[in-house]
């Protein structure tokens, strides 16, 4: 009996080591992630786009990744509206791009990346104001409204 437990345990252990070795296989192929956006090529890019005075489409393609990746942050992912977001903040890249001095700065990740930020705050603002308008004329019409910031502003005044 003792025979089959030794013979089992050596099986199992083989086996345990071929798994092993093919994980670690596995893990050593994996490469660390790439930044999904380089400092410098982005700063390259700035550069030769100034030069050219035109964007050029490597500026363009590394624009709309930062905006969608920008956009899949927790504060943005969920809301409906997310592309139209995405949208403004790319036409207003369009229309910035040209404003950030490469003589003077050398991190055009952080002045793109904060003009998202920006873009995606002012849309938001416009969607409130939109939003408070017509709360205010469904309430004027008769009508419930729809948004539940609406709903919560006025349960609190009533108690």
């Amino acid at each position: 009996m003792s025979e089959k437990v030794n013979d089992t345990l050596e099986n199992s252990n083989t086996a345990t080591a071929e798994t092993n070795a093919a994980i670690v296989e596995v893990v050593k192929k994996r490469r660390a992630p790439k930044q999904y956006l380089n400092n410098a090529d982005l700063l390259q890019e700035v550069i030769k786009s100034h030069a050219q005075k035109r964007m050029t489409d490597g500026l363009a393609k590394m624009l709309t990744l930062l905006c969608a990746r920008y956009a899949s942050k927790g504060n943005f992912a969920n809301y409906t509206y997310n592309d139209d977001m995405q949208a403004y903040a790319l036409m207003m890249l369009c229309r910035t791009w040209k404003n950030f001095n490469s003589d003077k700065y050398s991190n055009p990740f952080a002045y793109y990346t904060q003009c998202v930020k920006n873009c995606f705050r002012q849309y938001l603002m416009a969607e409130k104001k939109h939003r408070v308008i017509r709360d205010k004329l469904l309430v004027a019409n008769g009508m419930a409204p729809v948004s539940y910031t609406h709903l919560r502003a006025h349960e609190t005044k009533a108690n």
